[in-house]
């Protein structure tokens, strides 16, 4: 099992440069030698927000840790189809990537579309998206419908008849299986209950995953005008989310890494998309020899440990018996029929 999310970028830089006593380079510059090279690109949002790109960073260097490998890991500093792949191609030729991740796929699977045709002996792998079926070229999906409806229903339990909402960053496919799943759990729990979808920016601007403020105005808006809970999709504008629950008093759920203790008492749980697992799977796969491109598409779900809420630990007192067996049980029918 890989271990807990780190909460903070300082802890998560230290981790790189301490493991185990080998000899480590700052993080993103560690050198290659004879060992296989592993890269990954995160998103343009960089590190820092405590939910998707530091998920994936943590598994990168969890991978480091348990393998005799070199990594290497890059931030698009212009965000351009164009800059994008020069950076990738930077790391397949001048750091000798052989197994390159792409840590948003919205942008980055057509890219590396494109280079799989060009570098057919390098592994190119998508976190979450499902490419052409290249023999090079993984793709995986998480069931972030299925740990979303489980939000949908908790949500419902605890707003008793009140207002729901879902903000995610930006109207992108990947985003509306979220709000789709939390929508149908909601409704599984009470059919005639409405609930307010809302998104910070429009695809394809994809600034509402990285817009802390415009999350914080949405939110506080919503809570003024009755809401009681908020699901959060929306990278690290979730951030300034959670800050407006904690002001107003009401509840929210988190996203992708557990991000309860960001607001005790407020974040009634946080739905995780485990991508620190999916980086170590892929990588120990491809170090195995299994990791399989084409039309494969590697899954990762509450059978895996893919998905998951939190243990709710800070709202134990708020959230009764009977609806968190109500929620763990929707979980393992989920985690069953995944088997």
């Amino acid at each position: 099992m890989v271990r807990s999310v780190f909460s903070v970028t300082v802890v998560i830089l230290m981790a790189a440069c301490s493991s185990g006593g080998r000899e480590q380079a700052p993080p993103g510059e560690i050198p290659h030698g004879k060992r296989p090279v592993i890269g990954l690109v995160l998103s343009p949002n960089g590190l820092g927000d405590m939910s998707y790109n530091d998920m994936q960073y943590n598994g990168l260097i969890e991978a480091y840790r348990r393998h005799d490998i070199d990594v290497q890991f890059r931030v698009p500093q212009v965000d351009t189809p164009a800059a994008i792949t020069k950076l990738c191609e930077d790391l397949v030729t001048k750091t000798g990537c052989r197994l390159l991740m792409a840590g948003e796929g919205v942008r980055m699977t057509p890219i590396f579309e494109v280079l799989a045709k060009k570098y057919p002996a390098v592994t190119f792998a998508l976190l979450g998206y499902q490419g052409q079926p290249l023999p090079n070229l993984v793709s995986s999906r998480f069931a972030q419908y299925e740990g979303s409806f489980v939000t949908g229903v908790l949500a419902a339990r605890m707003a008793q008849g009140r207002g729901i909402a879902f903000i995610g960053g930006v109207n992108i496919p990947a985003i509306a299986e979220f709000s789709g799943g939390f929508v149908d759990g909601v409704h599984h729990v009470d059919p005639r209950a409405g609930v307010l979808v809302r998104h910070i920016s429009l695809f394809p601007d994809f600034s509402g995953f990285d817009n802390p403020q415009a999350g914080y105005r949405l939110a506080r808006d919503l809570y003024g005008a009755g809401v009681s809970v908020i699901y959060a999709a929306a990278g690290a504008s979730g951030n300034g989310i959670i800050q407006a629950a904690r002001e107003s008093g009401r509840f929210v759920i988190g996203v992708d890494s557990n991000q309860d203790h960001m607001a005790p008492g407020n974040v009634l749980t946080s739905m995780m998309k485990r991508l620190d697992i999916a980086v170590v799977t892929i990588v120990e796969r491809f170090l195995q020899g299994t990791l399989k491109g084409g039309a494969e598409v590697i899954s990762f779900d509450y059978s895996n440990g893919g998905v998951s809420t939190t243990d709710m630990a800070f709202v134990r007192e708020q959230v009764s018996t009977p609806v968190m067996a109500e929620v763990r049980a929707i979980e393992a029918a989920f985690a069953v029929r995944r088997r």
